[in-house]
């Protein structure tokens, strides 16, 4: 019977079909149509599955099917891809005014991972109630020519919810961010009674305390599809060839045409039309030193690997 992957905790998998969900296993090594790449785990949340239930009640999931795309994110262990979520409508990255602090750079690796899997990001800006003056015109500024869709909310006073449940309806969205940025607290106020567990910032730390513990859908009643995710605070990118990775800052994909020298890494090259858009302020200069931030990682995660 087929059916899709909810929850991964440990070596078991929770399988959703008909409204009734199977504790599963995998049955050995499992290969997914179309794919090449080597992941830290066969399989994700959202996967389609074939699988049989045995007299016990345990599934036993045979084969994966064909995925559209995958969200994946670096393995710290092993620096290989950990596919956090497949077969998505879109991811949401959800930040805050406030504390824990916006970090434009963890979402840049966001947007990377997106753009080159091909699955629209948008951005939720949690905690507008605390927003302090010239924040939102710096973001603006920061994502000129990015095309990236932003949400302004607050889980408190409720402002911009209808929006957001407007751009979330119908869809497969995969929710990641801090713990402490509201995540849970956003979505509970957009669907009452969905309980997602909330806990507040560490004082000490001004850190998120984990509530969320695994990677589990939340299928809602108008075709809504929530993945929701234990808070990260680091966000690493593998799979990306430091020569490419212009091609997935949008707002610097049209100057690189006119690089001097293709492909042009952006960086220390003579005659580089990012660069140059950079010092004359049409690309923000700080999207610019986030994008060396992981051109550097990049870099050094392949030194690492021989």
């Amino acid at each position: 019977m087929k059916g899709t992957i909810i929850k991964v905790f440990g070596r078991y998998y929770t399988v959703e079909v008909d409204g009734r969900e199977v504790i599963s296993v995998l049955r050995g090594k499992l290969k997914v149509p179309g794919d090449t790449r080597v992941f830290s785990n066969p399989a994700a949340v959202g996967d389609t599955v074939d699988f049989h239930i045995k007299d016990d009640g345990l599934g036993v999931i045979e084969s994966v099917h064909k995925r559209s795309n995958i969200f994946t994110r670096k393995d710290g262990v092993r620096s290989r891809e950990d596919i956090i979520a497949c077969n998505l409508d879109q991811v949401v990255a959800v930040q805050s005014f406030g504390t824990p602090e916006f970090n434009l750079r963890f979402v840049d690796r966001i947007l990377v991972r997106g753009v080159k899997e091909n699955i629209h990001v948008l951005l939720c800006v949690n905690k507008v109630d605390l927003v302090m003056k010239g924040e939102k015109s710096y973001i603006k500024s920061y994502y000129k020519g990015t095309g990236v869709e932003i949400k302004y909310v607050s889980a408190h006073s409720g402002e911009g919810m209808e929006s957001l449940r407007k751009s979330i309806a119908g869809k497969r969205s995969l929710l990641v961010g801090y713990s402490g940025v509201g995540k849970s607290s956003i979505f509970n106020r957009i669907y009452p009674g969905l309980d997602l567990k909330i806990n507040d910032v560490s004082e000490s730390t001004g850190k998120g305390r984990h509530t969320t513990t695994n990677v589990r859908m939340i299928k809602l009643g108008d075709n809504t599809e929530l993945i929701d995710t234990p808070g990260v605070r680091e966000f690493g990118l593998v799979d990306i060839d430091p020569n490419e990775l212009g091609n997935y800052f949008e707002d610097f994909r049209e100057a690189a045409q006119n690089c001097r020298f293709r492909p042009c890494q952006h960086d220390h090259e003579p005659d580089c039309e990012v660069k140059r858009l950079v010092d004359e302020g049409t690309i923000h200069p700080d999207r610019h030193i986030s994008y060396l931030n992981i051109l550097y990682s990049i870099k050094e995660n392949l030194r690492n690997q021989y």
